[in-house]
């Protein structure tokens, strides 16, 4: 049976009691949700104990999720620095605890960056100026690829040992790592490292999660296809985060943008993790209307009986 669709409560969470921003999914016919990474210990047991109230599901966390209570964890799964690597490490195997101690399937895992300054603004201000594919828009990506490339290698090292370490953690928890594909062309892993790190994680529960906007974004910016990663990755998929896009702003309803997302639905398994990941300024009418869009592709788990009732 095709699974289910969530939302992320990067939409709506935190700021609201536990009660009420579940209150506010159940009205839109969610009764399945993601735990987005901005939950301290305390936080995410009180919204899995309001989510058991409401007979509602997590399906999944967002690492760091919880986050340490002393908070300064940034994406450091790649950091060349010990200390601030090991901090990570152990933020994200506090992570598969928690989501192996409240019935979630999987984990999303940042893996980090190449430590090189990011262009990604000024690559889309000279699309915005110039046009897509430029001779001002080549010049500088090719510029900030190579910057990339001729930095990245203690980086990817970095990450390697780290999603290994947390693949050995997860086995037997039953819990599933999905590596996301970034939003940032100086993050890892890019299209072509997702072979180098799934392949150094053969045998552990450790997969490819797509994010739909962050894929057409760097489509948009010229790296690479949209659909290659999914080409080459989708039959480890994981999980979906699920949004529209346009141009460079991502995170909006599906119908908001240029999204095809009946490419998407080619490469959605019966077991892959359905989720809505929105920006805060979408409004509760606009995920209504989104749901209408995906419903007739027949594969994104909205369907009758499996949205609730309000």
């Amino acid at each position: 049976m095709t699974e289910p669709i969530g939302l992320s409560t990067a939409w709506n969470g935190p700021g609201f009691s536990p009660d009420r921003l579940l209150e506010e999914h159940r009205r839109l016919g969610f009764r399945r949700l993601e735990a987005y990474a901005h939950y301290t210990p305390d936080a995410l047991e009180a919204l899995a104990q309001a989510a058991h109230r409401q007979d509602m599901e997590i399906a999944s966390l967002h690492g760091p999720c919880p986050v340490p209570a002393s908070g300064g964890i940034g994406d450091w799964l790649a950091s060349t620095s010990p200390s601030e690597r090991t901090r990570s490490v152990d933020a994200h195997k506090a992570t598969i605890d928690a989501a192996a101690k409240y019935g979630a399937k999987a984990v999303v895992i940042h893996l980090g960056n190449s430590g090189v300054m990011s262009r990604q603004r000024a690559l889309i201000d000279v699309v915005e100026r110039e046009g897509r594919l430029s001779d001002g828009h080549l010049r500088l990506r090719d510029q900030a690829w190579q910057e990339r490339e001729a930095n990245k290698g203690p980086h990817l090292e970095a990450a390697i040992q780290s999603i290994r370490a947390l693949g050995e953690h997860a086995k037997e928890t039953g819990v599933r790592l999905g590596l996301e594909c970034r939003d940032n062309y100086q993050e890892i892993p890019s299209l072509d490292e997702f072979a180098d790190v799934l392949g150094a994680c053969d045998g552990l529960p450790v997969g490819y999660w797509h994010d739909a906007g962050h894929g057409a974004k760097l489509d948009y910016l010229g790296f690479f296809e949209h659909e290659e990663l999914l080409r080459r990755y989708g039959h480890l998929l994981v999980g979906m985060h699920i949004h529209d896009t346009r141009a460079a702003r991502d995170h909006q309803a599906p119908g908001q943008g240029d999204t095809n997302f009946a490419m998407l639905a080619r490469y959605l398994r019966e077991d892959t993790i359905r989720t809505l990941e929105l920006s805060r300024s979408v409004a509760a009418a606009d995920i209504t209307r989104a749901l209408d869009v995906l419903e007739p592709l027949g594969v994104f788990g909205v369907a009758e009986g499996i949205l609730v009732s309000s």
